[in-house]
């Protein structure tokens, strides 16, 4: 497996090389850690005054303060991960947000793993978010890492709260979770929505009686289809590792960002993984976008798993 590790040196971005640390990754996997020197440009720096020196002066302090956070990063992951995982370490130059997708792309990552600095809405439509841009626009599966308040939580199992819909998209996520190793002591927490859709005419003292009811049982047949699936296959894969996953499942009535939101929180999950439909960006605005809404505004760290694309 071949993990993208972006860091810039802040909490945030020590926070995922923690996380990214504490996992047991595949035999043969691959954590190359990234910095970016976002290097102003002679024309921006006119506006402000320049330190002593040319700009290759100022250009290189960039880059030099860039390979040490990486550096700093790789040795921090060492300390934790040990020597199981090959990491190398990379400085690359230009706009994170473009060369980050960018290095994934030409490296053939499966997975991003990022900081984010929890900015809210306003400041996010300011200031733009790196990783809210390689959430958006990866080709690849991106793991998004919220700082903890505590640190000690590194040092148990995981809780992993699985959302599931019965979708292609819902079966790579079940897959990926199944398949990768897990801290010993990790629980993963199946859960699926049920939305009830509006009805199909203003007119509600037309529908018959059971309408509601029937609607219900329908979306709660398919959700319960979608967790049994899930855990089936969590089932299988625990038969077949040494430190088997603990396992509970759960169908809740609500919208499905609010649910996995508010179920995350209530269980304390370190870990929410869902699947992407990638949708366009025209689509997304139509359509909403689970994935998104919940990276954005879930208290925990959030994995949306994506099928990689081929060349």
């Amino acid at each position: 497996m071949k993990v993208l590790l972006a860091v810039d040196g802040s909490e945030c971005s020590m926070a995922a090389v923690d996380e990214a640390a504490r996992i047991p990754w595949p035999e043969g996997s691959a954590v190359r850690i990234i910095t970016v020197a976002e290097v102003p440009s002679p024309i921006t720096l006119w506006a402000a005054p320049m330190p002593d020196g040319s700009f290759k002066e100022w250009e290189r302090a960039f880059e030099e303060q860039s390979t040490e956070r990486a550096a700093k990063a790789a040795a921090r992951f060492g300390e934790i991960a040990g020597s199981q995982t090959d990491v190398i370490t990379r400085m690359l130059k230009g706009d994170p947000k473009i060369t980050i997708l960018d290095e994934a792309d030409h490296w053939g990552a499966d997975l991003i793993f990022v900081g984010t600095h929890g900015y809210n809405a306003l400041q996010r439509f300011w200031l733009g978010s790196v990783s809210r841009a390689v959430m958006s626009n990866a080709k690849c599966s991106v793991h998004i890492v919220r700082r903890r308040e505590s640190q000690d939580a590194y040092g148990r199992g995981m809780r992993i709260l699985l959302a599931v819909d019965g979708s292609g998209p819902s079966d790579i996520a079940i897959e990926e979770i199944a398949n990768r190793p897990w801290p010993a002591g990790s629980e993963v927490r199946v859960i699926s929505a049920i939305h009830l859709p509006f009805t199909p005419t203003p007119e509600t003292w037309a529908l018959p009686e059971s309408y509601y009811a029937n609607v219900e049982k329908i979306a709660r047949e398919q959700a319960e289809s979608a967790v049994n699936s899930a855990v089936a296959r969590l089932r299988a894969s625990n038969s077949e590792r040494g430190i088997p996953l603990t396992l509970s499942e759960e169908v809740i009535v609500s919208h499905a960002e609010e649910a996995i939101i508010d179920e995350a929180k209530r269980w304390n999950a370190d870990l929410i993984a869902l699947g992407s439909h990638g949708y366009s960006g025209f689509e997304r605005f139509l359509l909403g976008s689970v994935s998104q809404a919940v990276a954005s505004h879930a208290s925990c760290s959030v994995e949306i798993v994506r099928a990689k694309s081929s060349a």
